[in-house]
């Protein structure tokens, strides 16, 4: 399944965020007889589908941190809902702890992201700079 990504950096965080997470429900579902494991990769798949769709449009626009965080938000709300759509008396406890290493889990990718984005931004504020600059200099020569 390809993701689409800011950079290879975060195409490993998000690869690994994934991966995560479908071990997660692996771990929910199939060790409690639910058998849902392969409905939650369809629901993952979907998010992928749309979050690459919206990339699109978004390259287009100011909206790329939008994206980027829309992505694991997505997986996030939707893992836990699928989780707490399996609860029952016998594991309640035990899906609690995992929704709640999930939580742990975005807040961390949703933190390298903010740095990936921190970076590329000023990384095109330097590039913007030096255009300006050269642009200044060609002008004067002129």
């Amino acid at each position: 399944m390809e993701i689409n990504s800011l950079n290879q950096y975060h195409e490993d965080i998000m690869k690994k965020y994934i991966s995560f997470v479908q071990k997660t429900v692996y771990l929910a579902t199939e060790g409690f007889e639910a058998r849902k494991f392969l409905d939650f990769n369809e629901i993952l798949e979907n998010i992928i589908i749309y979050s690459n769709a919206f990339n699109k449009i978004v390259k287009s626009s100011n909206k790329r941190a939008e994206w980027a965080y829309m992505t694991p938000n997505l997986i996030l709300y939707s893992c836990i809902g699928f989780l707490a759509g399996i609860k029952n008396g016998k594991n309640n406890k035990f899906i609690d702890e995992l929704s709640e290493d999930l939580f742990e889990k975005a807040v961390d990718v949703m933190g390298e992201t903010t740095d990936i984005l921190e970076d590329i931004n000023i990384q095109e504020n330097i590039q913007k700079k030096i255009l300006t600059n050269i642009n200044k200099i060609n002008e004067h020569n002129n």
